[in-house]
């Protein structure tokens, strides 16, 4: 992981929970007279808002960036990139071999300016919610914008909330539609930093090597699994709690179509490590 920390006690709580987790950190950046930025996620009347207390970080990204080897892939912000950050790393990168998977945040502004759509040349993999995928190409479905972003970028995937994902290989055609991966509503604790969760499962399994729709179902069960903690980072399910809802499936008619639906992870939760390497990637935000 590439970023910017204080240190803090919150710079110094992250650095470690991150080193704990096996997160290869040494591309951090600790600056000791910055402020590790502190973000609030308030809810109200069944929405989300979040409130970022910070300062501009003291080192860019290209400075964060300088040095670091390329990985197989790297998760970046199409908004970030489309405003130059770390934008020449990104394409010597990609020129490199990186896979460069792109999301993109919310547009307060409402206006969803389409010139991003041209940082897609450089990316192998786009994930925007319906709303910003909606937004962007002027359409009014999720499987309508996936469609129409497949012509800028070879795989697309469209998250829909409880409708699901849809997905769209633009080299080969295919075409997939996940549903959702029910989750008891008194289950549900926190749903900050789902999108992100889906993010690094779907990049996990596409360095694995996994099937479109394989990658699809992964990304969408571990990000209903991790509503059911509190905060996205901590709630993000591991191999052991994939494994733990694997053979908590009963014999009730759902039950039986989530074992047909998942057979692939079947012997998975024995050794995750024995199915491909341990890929490598990077993350990088300011």
């Amino acid at each position: 992981l590439a970023t910017v920390l204080g240190h803090d006690m919150a710079g110094r709580f992250c650095l470690s929970v991150l080193a704990a987790e096996g997160i290869d950190v040494s591309a951090c950046r600790i600056c000791p007279d910055w402020t590790t930025p502190v973000t609030v996620s308030v809810t109200h009347a069944g929405d989300r808002r979040m409130f970022t207390h910070q300062k501009p970080a003291p080192v860019t990204t290209d400075e964060l960036l300088a040095g670091t080897a390329y990985p197989r892939a790297a998760l970046v912000d199409l908004g970030q990139l489309h405003a130059g950050e770390g934008a020449d790393w990104t394409r010597a990168a990609a020129a490199a071999g990186t896979a460069v998977i792109a999301d993109i945040g919310f547009d307060e502004t409402g206006r969803w300016d389409r010139g991003v759509l041209a940082e897609l040349s450089v990316c192998t993999a786009f994930l925007p919610n319906a709303v910003e995928a909606c937004g962007l190409t002027r359409r009014d479905s999720a499987r309508s914008a996936a469609r129409a972003l497949a012509e800028r970028v070879p795989v697309i995937v469209v998250t829909d909330g409880l409708s699901g994902a849809w997905a769209v290989d633009s080299g080969s055609g295919e075409e997939v539609h996940a549903q959702a991966v029910p989750v008891a509503p008194e289950s549900v604790i926190d749903a900050t930093g789902a999108g992100d969760v889906f993010d690094a499962a779907f990049t996990w399994a596409s360095l694995a090597g996994w099937p479109l729709a394989q990658r699809l179902d992964l990304a969408c069960l571990v990000s209903s699994l991790a509503v059911r903690g509190l905060t996205g980072s901590m709630g993000c399910p591991g191999w052991a709690e994939i494994a733990a809802w694997w053979r908590g499936l009963g014999d009730s008619a759902d039950d039986q179509s989530m074992r047909r639906r998942f057979g692939f992870l079947d012997g998975l939760d024995q050794d995750a490590r024995a199915v491909a390497p341990a890929p490598t990637a990077i993350g990088w935000d300011l």
